[in-house]
């Protein structure tokens, strides 16, 4: 029987949720439980184009002016090219299943008013928080986004603290965890990173990678906990942040004016270099799906030190959990630094590392899909 899966997205960003996603796929494929893959996309994500190419014959690739905007809760419905787009492409390829890739329940608004003709709807999600828990007025748009986690017909998250935000979000179908993986990181020493890197070899490195997005990230946290520790408590450490974002200007204004060797670089290709050279990973963040970074981190056995949220709380030992907005950072990066205190972090990561596989996941992935 011929059997159809749509893909739809419209986000112009390449992350680690579509880097889990193209990871995924392969068991959807090997499995050949559709005849037909059309992966649907945003032509400005030129990134996402290019390594979707190697999947081809096996997925066809179709893209579309359309992204996401601000406000699509409340005003996705006024997009008329969009809609009719969206009810041209499901006309044209008459999906069984319709995988929508989503970053948050904002992403694809205008597809989820559409009619699907009875296809299944699927919604791959990496993190589903409520308005008021990321600091916002829930008032309304919780309200608003209960009917969009109603729409799916099944959820596939990366975690079990993601399907309890769906729940407590208003999702109502079946949910499978498939868990995100990574493998472990190419082995370097630590000296020859950071003479490759430029860093100071003698000092200790704490290493924030990603987005530097203030709000969601909680760089503005990290920066008063800087500022409390001061220049002499922290005159052994260096403070390096690896990406891009509009957090940029918070820290070039932190770096002039706290006297901490604090230091910027714009986003890499070798992610793995940097922490290579770092003694401890910085995870300030308010709000998480379950970040790559972080089990990055864990595979190469570097100690994290991570704000106490859901997803934190299921991977991490409690002594690696701070509140950033009261803690003493100096005396936080001295206690997680310490031999018996890293070699601790290392076997208990590795311990809960061992439970997931890419093998598991892409079976949970595929039989979701599947249902």
């Amino acid at each position: 029987m011929t059997r159809k899966l749509l893909i739809l997205h419209d986000s112009a960003d390449f992350g680690g949720h579509e880097r889990m996603l193209l990871a995924l796929l392969p068991g959807v494929i090997e499995r050949e439980q559709f005849t037909e893959i059309v992966f649907c996309f945003p032509e400005s994500n030129q990134r996402l184009h290019d390594v979707l190419q190697a999947f081809e014959p096996h997925i066809r690739i179709i893209t579309w002016p359309f992204v996401k905007r601000r406000g699509e809760p409340y005003l996705g419905w006024l997009r008329w090219r969009y809609r009719r787009a969206v009810r041209d492409i499901l006309a044209a390829e008459r999906p069984d299943t319709v995988l929508l890739v989503q970053g948050r329940i904002e992403n694809l608004v205008v597809p989820m008013l559409a009619d699907f003709g009875g296809a299944r709807l699927v919604s791959y999600l990496p993190m589903a928080h409520r308005q008021r828990e990321m600091d916002r007025n829930g008032l309304i748009g919780d309200r608003i986004r209960q009917w969009l986690y109603r729409r799916p017909d099944h959820y596939i998250v990366p975690s079990e603290a993601v399907a309890q935000q769906v729940e407590a979000a208003g999702g109502t179908a079946p949910i499978t965890v498939a868990h995100n993986f990574v493998g472990p990181p190419p082995k370097r020493s630590k000296a020859v990173a950071r003479l490759a890197l430029g860093l100071p070899v003698q000092r200790r490195t704490a290493l924030f990678l990603g987005r530097l997005d203030p709000a969601q990230k909680g760089l503005d946290r990290l920066v008063g906990a800087i500022e409390r520790a001061g220049r002499e408590r922290l005159a052994g450490w260096t403070f390096l942040f690896v990406g891009d974002g509009p957090g940029r200007p918070l820290l070039e204004r932190t770096a002039r004016r706290s006297g901490v060797d604090l230091r910027l670089v714009p986003w890499t290709d070798q992610p793995d270099m940097y922490l290579s050279a770092a003694d401890v990973l910085l995870l300030p963040s308010r709000f998480e799906g379950l970040p790559l970074v972080l089990l990055e981190a864990m595979h190469c056995g570097l100690p994290v030190l991570a704000s106490s949220i859901d997803v934190m709380r299921d991977y991490l030992p409690a002594d690696a959990l701070v509140d950033f907005d009261t803690v003493d950072l100096a005396a936080a990066l001295a206690s997680m630094t310490r031999p018996e205190a890293a070699a601790g972090f290392a076997a208990a990561a590795s311990a809960t590392l061992g439970t997931h596989t890419l093998e598991a996941a892409q079976s949970s992935f595929a039989a979701a899909l599947a249902a």
